[in-house]
């Protein structure tokens, strides 16, 4: 009986210890044209390095700013017969499957009409609607193929814009990493995008706060509400900040990449959760544009 005593509060004692051992660590930065805030938790080790590592990493795979990255050079064509890159396939085929289930209101290959749209500095009056439908006949899924585990475009004129995705896959891929490096407890957010694991080692929850959408041009931000989350990822995708009125009706920067015109909807924002924040980052998307 005594010995069993003593085996618990051994038992209880080492659990104690475990916890404590666990220090609180913050990586911060800038990433993909935003900020990064990590928090981790381990035995002290500072994984800042490491975390950098990976987002230059995967900016020289997927960043459409960065004219040699690798998806910049499929774009224009320099990536033809090149190895196509693990994030860069899973992000294509992951991007798929959501036009597949979102009927279309999701779709990668919008990037044309992204540069049409918002590559003259927003310049409504310069678009008209005889170059958007011109510009709609290489837009579509149907213009990507599978070819022996790589994917390659049936007309020379398209190209993927992912940064509705590739920003969630980012957060992905940061928490991997740091699940590799056997981290059991953080939350990673890049950009507003976000992905909690586990608890924190005292047993609380990972709370995130929701932005209450004001479409009335009030800068401040005021908590819409709080979410708890636990191997979870998180995003927003809202019009109520960006947005032009063109006669009188507001435009906001989300594209329809069935009609080629931005969404127009009463929907200011839309929160989604889901097993990755990948997901729940194209899932947000989609819906800003399905309302």
């Amino acid at each position: 009986m005594r010995s069993a005593l003593h085996a618990g509060l051994l038992l209880v004692l080492l659990a104690a210890m475990g916890c404590s051992s666990q220090k609180r660590m913050e990586a911060r930065g800038y990433a993909q044209g935003s900020t990064y805030a990590i928090i981790y938790y381990n035995d002290g080790t500072d994984l800042q390095y490491a975390i950098d590592s990976v987002l230059a990493a995967y900016d020289r795979v997927l960043s459409t700013y960065q004219d040699n990255s690798f998806i910049s050079k499929w774009n224009d064509g320099r990536a033809i017969g090149a190895p196509q890159p693990e994030w860069f396939t899973d992000v294509v085929s992951r991007s798929m499957d959501v036009t597949a289930v979102t009927n279309g209101a999701f779709d990668i290959t919008v990037k044309p009409l992204m540069d049409l749209w918002f590559g003259n500095g927003w310049d409504a009056s310069a678009v008209d609607s005889a170059t958007v439908d011109s510009i709609l006949a290489f837009i579509g899924p149907d213009k990507l193929q599978l070819v022996e585990g790589r994917f390659t475009k049936t007309d020379p004129r398209v190209q993927l814009d992912v940064n509705a995705i590739a920003q969630g896959h980012s957060v992905d891929a940061v928490a991997q990493m740091l699940t590799a490096r056997g981290c059991t407890s953080f939350l990673v957010e890049i950009g507003g995008e976000i992905f909690a694991k586990g608890s924190k080692p005292d047993g609380t929850s990972w709370k995130v706060g929701i932005d209450r959408p004001q479409d009335d041009g009030n800068p401040d931000r005021d908590l819409s509400l709080s979410l708890a989350l636990k191997d979870r990822g998180l995003a927003t995708s809202g019009n109520y900040r960006k947005y032009i009125e063109v006669d009188g009706r507001k435009m906001g920067h989300t594209i329809d990449p069935r009609q080629g015109w931005p969404a127009t909807t009463d929907v200011l924002s839309a929160t989604v959760t889901a097993p990755d924040a990948a997901t729940a980052d194209a899932f947000a998307t989609a819906f800003m544009v399905m309302g």
